[in-house]
């Protein structure tokens, strides 16, 4: 399958060009896996040339790479200048990112397999030239013992000494299959050589191919560090200037009167809503906290916490209660700056918004960046646990996760805030730096409030969950 790949590639090249150009850097990205298939293991003769560019291709690659990286690392406060063109590109970081992870992978399983091929030709090398030796030796000896033996006396005594015709020419016979041994012997043995020549080279080509290789994986993994460096600066900045960059909240949900009707439906549903004893968290297994409230890691105000986790994964409701609103207008991919939110909060994504009761007392629930058609429909009746949404990175977001903001209501029942609700889309407890001040540890947990999530669900920033 690799040769016919291969000669498909020489033959598409053959007609783009009658001068039979060499594969291009083009080609090389296009089908890098392929490439690194063939190249990184033992190649045939006819694809060596091949290799060579590729190998080449690959280092001046990962050189170049590094350099643009260093140059954007440098000059860091061009970053901050532009921080809107920058947080376009977030994604694009996280997917070379992921390249580069992956092409780390094939370097250090080459690394790890060259190494064995290496170990194992060099012992085929060995064998060989043992057994060109020996073939070497018994043919000069057997030389020598002819030269006698077939002397002119000699021959003249083996032919003479026939008893009759057919002993004749049982012994012409005999001596022409001694001879044609030897010729045989003497061909299989350039053949040996000759294998031997391409073992050497091919021998030689890996040990060159294992010490770029290394040194390819020590620059691209200097690369990650750089990208991983310049994403988290790009993430941070834009979250130290997001309150000047984005707009206002939305206050109140655009289509509330819809909403009101629709909860109305249920009211009589909505009073048999049973307690629950305790929190679920919003994604049961499988998350990573990436950040916390009150602040970002690195900076900037942060009132929820975020719960990393595969686009699709499960979001669940975290209590027993309804679902008073969501938005769904966003595709499942945003970024950083990206105000998609609309009717719901800016920059929200695609969002639901729970009422729900723990311990005789209600909760204001908030999720946002969700999967696009995820979220689950205003109205519905939910037990802790039930599905409501799948994680997304709509909105402005810098990668999959869950956003999940908690506020607490007061000790009324569900029906009650449902009913009430007014379509807030803060719960009354404020956004940005308002919200800060209405944390429940500020202001004697007087509702509505903000409770502290990563306290709510038992949580802490870096861990898996």
């Amino acid at each position: 399958m690799k040769i016919k790949k291969f000669l498909l590639v020489l033959v598409s090249l053959a007609l783009i060009s009658p001068l039979g150009m060499r594969i291009g850097a083009n080609e090389f990205e296009s089908n890098r896996a392929y490439y690194e298939t063939l190249c990184f293991t033992k190649v045939d003769p006819a694809n060596a040339a091949v290799c060579r560019d590729f190998q080449k291709h690959i280092g001046d690659q990962s050189k170049q790479v590094l350099s643009d990286l260093n140059s954007i690392r440098k000059d860091l406060s061009a970053v901050r200048a532009d921080i809107t063109r920058y947080g376009r590109q977030i994604n694009e970081y996280q997917s070379q990112i992921d390249e580069l992870e992956r092409q780390i992978e094939v370097l250090e399983r080459s690394i790890e397999s060259l190494a064995a091929e290496i170990e194992i030709l060099a012992a085929d090398v060995e064998i060989l030239e043992e057994s060109i030796n020996e073939r070497d030796i018994t043919i000069k000896e057997r030389m020598l013992a002819m030269q006698g033996f077939l002397s002119i006396n000699g021959f003249i005594d083996i032919i003479m000494g026939a008893s009759n015709f057919t002993d004749l020419v049982r012994r012409i016979e005999g001596i022409q299959d001694i001879t044609h041994y030897d010729n045989e012997q003497i061909k299989l043995m350039q053949s040996e050589r000759d294998l031997l020549e391409l073992d050497k080279i091919e021998l030689e080509r890996q040990r060159n191919v294992l010490e770029e290789n290394r040194e390819n994986l020590v620059t691209s993994q200097a690369s990650l560090g750089a990208l991983i460096e310049i994403r988290e600066e790009i993430i941070s900045e834009f979250r130290r200037q997001e309150s000047q960059l984005i707009k206002q909240e939305r206050e109140v949900a655009a289509d509330y009167s819809q909403v009101q009707s629709q909860l109305k439906k249920v009211e009589s549903a909505l009073s048999t809503i049973p307690d629950s004893s305790g929190w679920l968290r919003p994604i049961l297994t499988g998350a990573r906290i990436s950040a916390g409230a009150w602040y970002y890691p690195r900076g900037g105000l942060h009132l929820a916490v975020d719960f990393a986790a595969p686009v699709g994964t499960a979001v669940v409701a975290v209590a027993n209660g309804v679902v008073v609103y969501r938005a769904n207008n966003c595709p499942t991919y945003g970024y950083l700056g990206n105000s998609c939110g609309y009717p719901g909060a800016t920059g929200g994504g695609n969002q639901i918004y729970l009422i729900v009761s723990v311990n005789n007392k209600s909760y204001g629930i908030i999720y946002a960046h969700l999967e696009n058609g995820s979220p689950t429909n205003v109205g519905r009746v939910v037990k802790g646990g039930d599905v409501i949404g799948r994680v997304g990175s709509s909105g402005n977001s810098s990668g999959p996760h869950t956003h999940v903001e908690v506020v607490y209501l007061g000790t009324n029942s569900v029906n009650y805030y449902a009913q009430n609700w007014g379509g807030n889309l803060s719960f009354g407890a404020g956004w940005s730096t308002t919200g800060y001040r209405r944390r429940c540890e500020a202001n004697g947990h007087t509702p509505p409030c903000r409770l502290n999530p990563l306290n709510v669900f038992n949580v802490r920033v870096g861990q898996r969950y």
